[in-house]
């Protein structure tokens, strides 16, 4: 179906932008590499503008357009559905996104991963939002779990809290009890828990 896949003088030259760019934009470069990588009647227009408009709603470069194609196509070839349609660029959004926030838990550090992994296990099973002694207890289970040593204190587990949040992986709630209960915050996952879940085993089993 496809020749996919970028040759020596793409890279040498830049061809692909992945400045921020808009759907009639993005829909031009696609254009062009789908009359590079397709045969015909593989990839219509519709196709192409689907993957545009997504691509320009979310990061708005390029390098993603043209990733929505690519797995597009590896969907409709994989599972035999010539051409690629709509609903092949819909899924490969949605493995494209995943495939990011992936990439974006492994580059955390090990405990910060170990609290997300915490934060994950509490989520599932209905426990957030959760104050951060709460998280601390069941991150120490973790962290044990893993045949590690877990952080000594609260105030290392709220440094880590604190960061994810600023990263984008947690939500944050502010509560105020009056004079009963003073102020604390708490926490749960900006993002499906089975990802972070899913994450953390591929990591554990390369690590035995």
């Amino acid at each position: 179906m496809a020749r996919w896949g970028g040759g020596d003088n793409e890279r040498k030259s830049g061809a692909v932008n992945i400045q921020p760019d808009n759907a009639a934009e993005l829909r031009t470069i696609l254009e062009h590499r789908a009359n590079q990588a397709f045969v015909d009647e593989a990839c219509d227009t519709s196709v192409i503008a689907k993957a545009a408009a997504l691509a320009a709603q979310d990061m708005g470069n390029a390098r993603q357009a043209l990733d929505l194609l690519r797995v597009g196509a590896e969907l409709a070839e994989q599972n035999g559905e010539i051409p690629m349609t709509d609903t092949h660029i819909e899924t490969a959004r949605e493995r494209v996104q995943r495939g990011r926030v992936t990439n974006k838990i492994r580059d955390q550090t090990e405990h910060a991963q170990y609290t997300l992994e915490a934060i994950a296990n509490l989520q599932t099973s209905g426990e957030v939002p959760a104050r951060s002694k709460e998280i601390q207890q069941t991150y120490e289970q973790v962290a044990d779990s893993h045949a590690a040593s877990p952080l000594s204190t609260l105030k290392h587990i709220q440094d880590h809290l604190s960061d994810l949040h600023v990263r984008g992986f947690l939500r944050r709630h502010e509560q105020n009890k009056g004079l009963s209960g003073g102020q604390h915050d708490e926490y749960k996952l900006d993002l499906d828990p089975a990802i972070v879940l899913e994450t953390r085993t591929e990591i554990a089993e390369h690590t035995q």
